[in-house]
Formats: C-alpha cells, sequence, structure tokens
C-alpha cells in the first residue's frame, strides 16, 4: 500500500489518530467495560491499513506505551493494555520500539523559534540542539527560508529572524514537503507551495 502525502490524509489515517482513540478507551474505561482492546478493535474506528495499526501498535508496545498479552487458542487475540501516557501527541516509534529521529531538528526548532525574539540560523541551531539530537547551522538556515517564504518568520536586517506571533499555530513543526511546499500539521493543510513565477 503506497503512502499518501500528508495533506491528502484523511484526519483518522495517521499514527495521532490510533493514539487518540488508545488514550481515550484507556481514560472512559467503565467498571464493568475490559480493560484490554485488540487490533480489530482499534481498526473499527481508524480508517487506516490494518497493518499499519498492528505495527504502530507493536511498536507502542515495545516502547512501553502499552502491555501486550497474548490470548490462550490457536486463534487467540493479542490483548492490549493501557501503560504509560505520553501526553496528547503520539509517540513516535519504530515496529522495534526505538524513537523515530526524523524531524526531531525541526520540531527542536519550531519549539525555539516560540521562545527566542530574535535570531539568526546559527542562533536557532544552537539553541535548538539538544546532547540527543544536534541540529546542523544548513538545517536551520533550509528550516528559517522555508518557514519565512511561507509568512511564519519575518526577515530582519543581518539575515535574522523573527516569529509572527500569530504564526504560532501549534505544538507540531510545519514540514518541508519533497513538492517544495509548507504543510502545516497544525491546520491540516499546505500553507505555501512554491510554483513556476513565485509562489501561492
Amino acid at each position: 500500500m503506497s503512502r499518501k502525502p500528508i495533506d491528502k490524509q484523511q484526519p483518522s489515517e495517521c499514527r495521532q489518530a490510533i493514539w487518540d482513540w488508545i488514550r481515550k478507551y484507556a481514560t472512559q474505561q467503565l467498571p464493568d467495560s475490559a480493560p484490554f482492546f485488540t487490533l480489530n478493535d482499534v481498526a473499527k474506528h481508524i480508517l487506516l491499513d490494518i497493518n499499519s495499526i498492528r505495527d504502530y501498535l507493536i511498536g507502542l508496545s515495545n516502547a512501553g506505551y502499552l502491555v501486550a498479552t497474548k490470548g490462550t487458542g490457536r486463534m487467540a487475540l493479542t490483548l492490549y493494555t493501557f501503560a504509560r501516557d505520553a501526553g496528547h501527541e503520539a509517540p513516535r516509534v519504530r515496529k522495534n520500539g526505538a524513537p523515530v529521529t526524523q524531524g526531531t531538528g525541526r520540531r527542536q526548532m519550531w519549539n525555539a523559534m516560540a521562545v527566542l525574539k530574535e535570531f539568526s540560523a546559527r542562533d536557532l541551531a544552537f539553541n535548538a540542539s539538544t546532547e540527543q539530537h544536534h541540529v546542523a547551522d544548513s538545517e536551520a538556515v533550509t528550516y528559517c527560508g522555508a518557514l519565512c517564504a511561507a509568512g511564519y518568520l519575518v526577515a530582519r536586517p543581518g539575515q535574522r529572524y523573527s516569529l509572527i506571533n500569530t504564526m504560532w499555530t501549534g505544538p507540531q513543526p510545519p514540514q518541508i514537503q519533497r513538492t517544495k511546499q509548507v504543510y502545516d500539521p497544525n491546520l491540516k493543510r499546505v500553507v505555501w507551495s512554491r510554483v513556476e513565477g513565485g509562489a501561492e
């Protein structure tokens, strides 16, 4: 199953939808209801390929967010119980439970922009870097350029930038897609595209 561009996906076609369902199920358990759920329970509510749901549940289990228990019998289903809450944002984990690091630099830069009043690309890279993930100056230059073109940042003298207050759209960083457009996951839409002769 080929993956559709994120701006073409339905709201439920993402890991966030799976995580949202799990958290809602875990927090709204009635006294006489089952404390566990199965892959099929999730698949009934999430419009996503069942193999993708299975892989994410396995990843959450391997990362310690869920506990997986194999039922008895040849056709027994795996039962999942909620073990650890990571908050609203869905954990970004691989099937083996390892964290997904792709996009970490942009997430850290987006958060740093909300704190810094004014910054150069180098300032941003320095402030966004952590011991776990270093942000390169070149990555900051690219990201600042894209967000400036998309109207999130205003350019200042001396190759400096500042985030426009009204353009803080939420906790998820705007993404630069391969098609040279900026997609905002907080707004769930493409906010800027490079076209021949200019931008739209």
